[in-house]
């Protein structure tokens, strides 16, 4: 497998969502990679076409075969292999998901008592919670401001997508208490391929 050329086409909808941590993968990796954005419509009649019904899915091509992956997760993690990353990266990047889910929670929730209990639980303990894991990872493991060795990873993207979304929502006073996350998002955002696809990617929802 690891012999044989593949290329590679993400389908996801035209916004950041599940599908924007694989795309950041595929620019500071420097994969060529083709971004199919569906309209509401295109997914309706595409739908059925996909492995669990659902997206972001991954075509990946290989000789004359194409197979499509879905799950977000399992797909960015493949693609990091490529960087020859391994557990301590994985363990990252579900730490990441576990603070997605609580601000997931408290987004959708409809009734105020629980979303209030949400929210309290958020600040009082999984930030602080997540933020001390991240110092002692990225002060055991890191090295020049990464999370895991001395270049960007997917470790790094992950946090940085999940602290870059809360921003541009307008979130901000959630990450003000950890200003080494904070600085963790502006030494990501100096990668210069990184920085061209911020800059160039389209304006959508996040």
């Amino acid at each position: 497998m690891t012999g044989t050329m593949e290329s590679y086409r993400l389908t996801y909808f035209n916004k950041r969502g599940g599908g924007e941590i694989i795309r950041l993968v595929f620019v500071v990796t420097s994969q060529t990679f083709e971004d199919e954005r569906l309209t509401s419509e295109e997914w309706l009649k595409r739908k059925e076409e996909m492995p669990m019904k659902s997206l972001p899915v991954l075509h990946v091509k290989r000789e004359d075969k194409e197979t499509t992956f879905c799950q977000s997760g399992a797909i960015a993690k493949y693609l990091a292999k490529k960087f020859d990353e391994g557990l301590l990266v994985d363990e990252v990047y579900d730490c990441v998901g576990d603070v997605r889910k609580s601000l997931v929670q408290i987004h959708f929730c409809k009734d105020e008592t629980t979303k209030a209990d949400l929210q309290k639980k958020l600040i009082s303990e999984v930030l602080p919670n997540f933020c001390q894991y991240f110092q002692r990872r990225k002060a055991s493991f890191g090295e020049g401001g990464y999370i895991v060795g001395g270049k960007i990873s997917l470790a790094d993207l992950a946090v940085f997508n999940m602290v870059d979304s809360c921003l541009e929502m307008g979130l901000k006073s959630l990450w003000q208490p950890y200003p080494e996350l904070l600085k963790h998002r502006e030494l990501i955002m100096e990668n210069e391929k990184l920085s061209d696809w911020l800059k160039t990617r389209p304006v959508t929802e996040v």
